[in-house]
């Protein structure tokens, strides 16, 4: 048997305005923000970044799929890319459109560093070795 098709699993909506209800008849739509990028932790596979075209980073879950678990206000532009850590489970990365590269730890809510490239940053990559 050979499908043809993709099929999608909505695992969490990223509303602009988590406070506001979503709209009840479904004409909206209008609080929903982009997703840009995601990584799943390779540990704990239920838990996953997801980078904002807003510069939010939100750290979900595969099991609390209405909401987040936590919200970064990470950068002032969109966020091009997230990775985890392969070595410090705590530890992943982010980096934007306004010229930055930020290191974080999932349970603090500002980063540990900040590097200013001069330059928006397309992509960040963990070395493999360390």
């Amino acid at each position: 048997w050979l499908k043809n098709e993709l099929h999608h699993t909505d695992i969490i909506l990223i509303r602009l305005n988590p406070a506001v209800p979503p709209d009840p008849i479904g004409m909206g739509g209008m609080d929903l923000g982009c997703g840009t990028c995601i990584d799943f932790h390779r540990r704990s596979d239920y838990l996953f970044l997801v980078g904002s075209e807003e510069g939010k980073l939100y750290k979900c879950s595969k099991h609390y799929s209405s909401q987040y678990l936590d919200t970064y206000d990470a950068h002032h532009m969109a966020v091009y890319a997230v990775r985890w850590n392969t070595f410090h489970p705590r530890v992943f990365a982010s980096c934007s459109a306004d010229w930055t590269v930020k290191i974080w730890d999932h349970h603090y809510s500002e980063p540990m560093f900040t590097f200013d490239l001069g330059n928006s940053v397309g992509d960040v990559v963990w070395s493999p070795y360390s």
